[in-house]
């Protein structure tokens, strides 16, 4: 099995080709809702963010929740990770220009002094992977996804 550091190298590697992911978030009556979101930034506290329409019902549903899941899937390793966890939504205008690029103008003319835009950052707690090219989950092989969780700085492989 692989080690755990071999699992975060193989999700970080996932997670940094991948600029487009999906964003799940706990909707009504227990229905998860999925869209595709733009990866701002991805550091190394394995925190990610990205931009939204403050008004959109992700933003509602994460912050009557808390809670986000991100989705990245590399098709040419035959991979994905999955980050799970706390994530926050912010209109302040600080944290919208640590993030801003110039892509986000077109959603957002206004740039990052716009009313309605803001920025998601999530927090993991938990990473569930697999990547066939590097042998990263349990056996059989991609049956099962390879499941990672924060214990304070660090991570502890669970499965």
């Amino acid at each position: 099995m692989p080690s755990v550091n071999d699992a975060l190298s193989a999700a970080r590697a996932t997670i940094d080709k991948v600029e487009l992911c999906v964003a799940a978030t706990s909707g009504d009556h227990g229905v998860a809702n999925v869209r595709v979101v733009q990866k701002l930034s991805f550091d190394d506290t394995w925190c990610v963010a990205f931009a939204t329409d403050r008004t959109s019902r992700k933003t509602a549903e994460i912050e009557r929740t808390g809670k986000l899941t991100l989705l990245f899937e590399d098709d040419a390793e035959g991979a994905y990770a999955a980050l799970i966890g706390t994530a926050s939504v912010s209109s302040d205008l600080e944290t919208k220009q640590k993030y801003w690029t110039g892509d986000l103008d077109r959603w957002f003319p206004q740039g990052a002094s716009s009313e309605n835009a803001a920025i998601v950052e999530l927090k993991p707690e938990r990473i569930e992977l697999w990547n066939y090219a590097k042998g990263i989950a349990p056996e059989p092989l991609g049956l099962r996804a390879a499941v990672l969780e924060r214990d304070g700085d660090d991570w502890r492989r669970l499965a």
